[in-house]
């Protein structure tokens, strides 16, 4: 198990492997996924599966997300997915992720504050086209959710 330093800097500690789920309706993309994230030191893959409910059925982990083509395509549930890009999608999860006020979050991810306010705008406009409305930060931590986006509460 790795090791790092404890918080009154003594000794090491060991440190909690950073724990994945990989999502994804290609078989074949996930095992291959899985086989290189096997040997990355500090990670560990915790399951593999389908679609966003099946990873929910995971244990632990953060769900990352694998796609043929098209990243923004439907899940392979029939759930209409909003195609995000890359910064909504760091803006989402940054935000449905934590309590913290947006200037927080904003000053984390390198923005300014106005500019995360309006990926937030665009975002939510996003998932009301798609027939998935999330006017609250409690709705869009759901909608995340439910997109394999970040992990559901344990």
């Amino acid at each position: 198990m790795p090791v790092g330093p404890t918080a009154h800097g003594g000794g090491r500690a060991p440190v909690e492997p950073f724990r994945v789920r990989i999502v994804g309706p290609d078989a074949a993309l996930r095992r291959r996924l899985a086989e290189l994230l096997a040997d990355v030191a500090g990670i560990e893959v915790a399951g593999c599966a389908e679609g966003p409910e099946s990873a929910l059925l995971l244990e632990g982990g953060v769900s990352v997300g694998v796609a043929d083509g098209d990243p923004g395509s439907p899940a392979p549930t029939g759930t209409p997915t909003p195609q995000l890009a890359k910064r909504q999608r760091d803006v989402l999860v940054a935000y449905t992720a934590s309590n913290d006020l947006i200037v927080v979050l904003a000053r984390q991810i390198g923005m300014t504050p106005e500019t995360f306010r309006t990926h937030l705008r665009r975002i939510r406009a996003k998932y009301e086209k798609v027939g998935r409305p999330a006017p609250t930060r409690r709705d869009l931590y759901v909608r995340a959710v439910e997109d394999g986006l970040v992990p559901p509460p344990s």
